[in-house]
């Protein structure tokens, strides 16, 4: 009788422990990251995107090596084409895509918020709906959308990248893809 009981037991605390797993698990996949958004853009229209080239105020805005450039905008690419969003000339793009990795350099961010025209102030308006906690912190990636008419962030986004010392290249593009798939999963229904 006692080893009926056992097992009934350990069944029951198993299955206890399995539920509180996927209960965690997926608490921590569904939480989302900051996200801000002006909701008087009209993000179902956008078909096309694109990103500033070489040369401009956005790329000059931060001193990146070209390979960690690639590496963001291909992660972004992915992202954005499995949505069935198309890549085109920058004066064809509904959206310009820019992205700024935090560091402890204020000057770099100004400038940065300067080229994308992003104005923490304007978050007060109306205009301006808020998802989550809202804070910069170094070790983030930051997505904006920029609205290629007004030439001002429309979308804005950042994730905590959490890169060690010891990450490797794959190790570093798995958690740079995977930062930017959550992300851009908040982009205001198309």
């Amino acid at each position: 009788m006692f080893t009926n009981l056992s097992i009934a037991t350990s069944l029951a605390t198993k299955l206890l422990l399995t539920c509180l797993l996927t209960l965690s698990i997926s608490a921590c996949s569904s939480r989302s990251n900051p996200v801000i958004y002006q909701n008087n853009f009209d993000f179902s229209q956008v078909k096309n995107y694109s990103f500033y080239t070489s040369g401009s105020a956005f790329f000059d805005s931060q001193d990146l090596p070209h390979s960690q450039r690639s590496s963001i905008e291909i992660a972004i690419e992915k992202r954005l084409d499995a949505h069935a969003f198309n890549y085109t000339e920058l004066d064809k793009a509904d959206l310009v895509v820019t992205y700024y990795l935090v560091k402890n350099q204020k000057k770099d961010y100004q400038n940065y918020n300067k080229v994308v025209r992003f104005c923490s102030y304007c978050l007060k308006a109306s205009t301006w709906q808020q998802d989550g906690d809202w804070q910069v912190y170094p070790g983030g990636l930051i997505i904006d959308l920029v609205d290629p008419k007004k030439n001002r962030s429309v979308w804005r986004s950042i994730y905590p990248l959490k890169f060690k010392a010891k990450d490797n290249s794959r190790v570093l593009n798995e958690k740079l893809t995977e930062a930017v798939d959550i992300m851009l999963s908040q982009y205001p229904s198309k």
